[in-house]
């Protein structure tokens, strides 16, 4: 099978054949139909995140179920499945205190790009090749940990079904969990690519009377009024300035979703007293943000968001829901479709900061 594989800083993605070992206990190996392409990918490619190599990029993924491993229950061949980030093992401290996007079994994933075990079943000959996150969706076929697969219904279409696993719930619950926006609170998002596009949709959905969202690229703030902005800002201008006449004492909740420490900052000098800034994007580990802190004896509060603050099985089935009754929009968000081969132009392109989600079609 075909896959688009990241050897080293600096060279492009290539497509080579590999070869997929079959899955193990509790695990399933999925025919996949899209991959979403996702800003943690290039993240991989340019250091910002770490990774072994090779790996096999691509997180955000859904598929059909071609064969499941010993021990698998609830899950069956033919079925339609979007993979989520989290195994959600349902015995570790966090799994069992209700947060289980914190799930210790993510790690494995997440930092050593292999299987919950510690191994890949992905191979270039004798050699492994890594899996992204434990998915490895940039391939034709991945083998996945069984507990992270959720049914899709016939109605919702794979191609657009892929970005819940990973940029429209992390939006959605950034909005819903993280912020438990309310209706009447007046909140502002940052970055209007694909995640900070369905943390607009969440906080429409949750009953925020002012979205107020800020990008400096024009087509993306139209997006995010067609998807329920009711005010937009340029980034590049006075920003708390401007806010301030859209909110005279400021938002109720600042949503960041590029992930660079100066939009942290404006983030936090965007509240009013007893606001609430979320962050969602990814700055570089030991990168360090300045913030006032006076805002505290206002109130205001600093929060951290992984994975959309997300019950995965609780939460995808939600927004599949949302999804069906026309709530949660999914195809604005699809600014381009592109097959396998094109991968590495899909990372240029948000690198570029151009359109808002990209998919890999590959079933």
């Amino acid at each position: 099978m075909r896959a688009a594989v990241f050897f080293e800083p600096g060279k492009a993605l290539e497509i080579r054949e590999l070869s997929l070992d079959p899955p193990r206990e509790g695990e399933a190996r999925l025919r996949i139909a899209a991959s979403g392409v996702c800003r943690s990918d290039l993240s991989v490619t340019t250091g910002t995140l770490r990774s072994p190599l090779p790996v096999v990029l691509g997180h955000e993924a859904a598929g059909e179920v071609l064969e499941t491993g010993p021990g698998v229950d609830g899950l069956a061949v033919g079925d339609r499945v979007i993979v989520s980030l989290s195994p959600e093992c349902g015995e570790c401290l966090f799994c069992r205190e209700g947060r289980p996007n914190l799930c210790v079994q993510m790690a494995p994933g997440v930092m050593n790009s292999s299987m919950l075990d510690g191994t890949t079943r992905l191979r270039d000959g004798s050699d492994s090749i890594y899996q992204l996150c434990g998915i490895a969706s940039f391939a034709e076929e991945a083998v996945v940990c069984a507990r992270a697969c959720i049914r899709v219904p016939d109605e919702v279409p794979l191609e657009r079904a892929c970005l819940l696993g990973c940029g429209v719930l992390t939006g959605v619950g950034a909005a819903l969990n993280t912020a438990a926006i309310e209706p009447g609170m007046a909140v502002a998002v940052i970055g209007c690519g694909g995640v900070g596009l369905s943390a607009i949709q969440g906080a429409r959905i949750a009953g925020a009377e002012t979205i107020v969202a800020i990008d400096v690229v024009p087509e993306k703030l139209e997006l995010a009024r067609e998807l329920g902005a009711t005010h937009t800002l340029d980034g590049g201008s006075e920003v708390r300035r401007e806010l301030r006449k859209i909110a005279r004492l400021g938002v109720h909740v600042a949503i960041e979703a590029i992930g660079r420490t100066e939009t942290i900052e404006t983030a936090w000098s965007l509240l009013r007293p007893g606001g609430l800034a979320v962050v969602v994007g990814m700055p570089k580990a030991r990168e360090t943000a300045r913030i006032r802190v006076g805002g505290f004896f206002q109130e205001k509060r600093l929060a951290g968001c992984v994975y959309g603050g997300a019950h995965a099985k609780r939460d995808i089935p939600r927004l599949l829901d949302y999804v069906r009754s026309g709530e949660l929009r999914l195809d604005p968000l699809v600014s381009h479709e592109l097959p396998l081969e094109a991968a590495q132009q899909a990372l240029d392109d948000i690198a570029r900061g151009a359109g808002a989600r990209h998919v890999l079609v590959l079933g």
